[in-house]
């Protein structure tokens, strides 16, 4: 059986292993992107690379569509050659196609989405009456300065993690008292209307009551 095998052509070997062989001259469009996944905040550089592609192929093709809903708009922009960049300068959803073409008007295609996303919400607060309180003492954080870089953009929620393990605060402003001596990192995560986050902390230090140095 050894040496069976050996003499067999390596097309049968190939049958053999794989069930099927490969289409002499079939074409096959692959796409691979920088980065991958085709996702980040606007302006997104991407750079679409089809060289992984099969067959004798003479010609690269890249057409660019945004997506509304289910339906795809055409961007009027198309680019030549297996490795091609473009830069995506508004947020949304998009779809790059490749189509290869080789002689006697055969081609293959193959598609890949970009995800672009807004710039990420800025989160900020200030803290009253300031970062060294006394126990027992009501503290007030306001993330009114928090701000969306967006031109058409706004922060949606806020939500809070004082650090205490006593539960979670959600709204621009809000107010916590701490019961026990301690030092705790509170955390703010702000969400934009595009579903992005930011993100930004500060550490309170809470003292026994008759320290003369704190509130």
């Amino acid at each position: 059986m050894r040496k069976l095998w050996k003499t067999l052509p390596l097309a049968f070997l190939m049958l053999a292993l794989f069930g099927c062989l490969p289409e002499p001259g079939a074409l096959r469009a692959v796409i691979r992107t920088d980065p991958n996944p085709a996702r980040g905040p606007y302006p997104l550089e991407v750079r679409f690379d089809g060289r992984g592609s099969q067959g004798p192929i003479e010609e690269w093709v890249w057409t660019f569509f945004r997506l509304e809903g289910n339906e795809e708009v055409p961007l009027q922009l198309s680019l030549s050659g297996p490795e091609v960049t473009h830069i995506f300068g508004e947020r949304g959803r998009y779809r790059v196609y490749l189509t290869v073409r080789a002689a006697g008007e055969r081609f293959a295609q193959n598609s890949v989405d970009v995800d672009v996303r807004s710039q990420p919400p800025v989160a900020r607060f200030y803290v009253t009456p300031g970062l060294q309180v006394q126990e027992d003492t009501t503290v007030t954080f306001d993330a009114s300065e928090s701000f969306d870089p967006d031109p058409d953009g706004e922060i949606v929620g806020y939500y809070w993690n004082f650090g205490d393990n006593t539960g979670l605060g959600v709204g621009m402003v809000v107010h916590h008292e701490y019961k026990d001596p301690g030092i705790y990192e509170v955390k703010l995560v702000v969400e934009d209307d595009y579903g992005d986050i930011g993100d930004y902390s500060v550490e309170i230090q809470v003292v026994r009551k008759g320290c003369g140095s704190c509130p």
